[in-house]
């Protein structure tokens, strides 16, 4: 019974460590880029939404078979506190991303990362590759891959609430 009870303690004391441990959100890294129009979108854009940043480019298999899902998401959640931006990375050159935006009328904010500054920026090396930025600008959850967006949208409503 000792030992339980002891070992009982050790596990409380090791899980009330790892909360207090457990590092706090960490802001979006920085970044700045023009629009597909020429707007300058950069961190200062985060506050006060929702963000879900889609690192993506037109060839990529991943990237399209979500792209649907995402046009949806932007517009399920169009009117709230909430945005997506896409960052288009250059494999595939900047004419062939325009001709996307319009071919699937993206309803959400579209840059090129021509230098793959932002994506060194966030760390990205597959696509596609999102992150779900709170009101506050921090990072709560990369997806590499496609998200469960079932999940994704529980996730975005508690944020939302908040």
């Amino acid at each position: 019974m000792k030992k339980l009870l002891t070992l009982a303690a050790v596990v409380i004391v090791g899980a009330l460590l790892a909360f207090v441990l457990m590092p706090a959100n960490k802001p979006a890294p920085a970044f700045s880029l023009a629009d597909l129009n020429g707007k300058p979108v950069a961190n200062a854009d985060l506050q006060g939404k929702v963000t879900f940043i889609n690192f993506w480019f037109p060839s990529c298999p991943g990237c399209v078979s979500e792209m649907p899902k995402v046009i949806k998401m932007a517009k399920d959640y169009q009117g709230k506190d909430f945005q997506v931006l896409g960052i288009a990375e250059p494999i595939d050159p900047l004419a062939s991303v325009h001709e996307y935006v319009k071919q699937y009328g993206l309803p959400f904010t579209v840059m090129y990362d021509g230098d793959k500054a932002a994506a060194q920026a966030f760390g990205t090396q597959v696509y596609p590759t999102s992150f779900l930025i709170n009101k506050k600008g921090e990072v709560l959850k990369t997806f590499v891959g496609e998200p469960d967006f079932t999940e994704l949208y529980r996730e975005i409503d508690r944020e939302l609430a908040k």
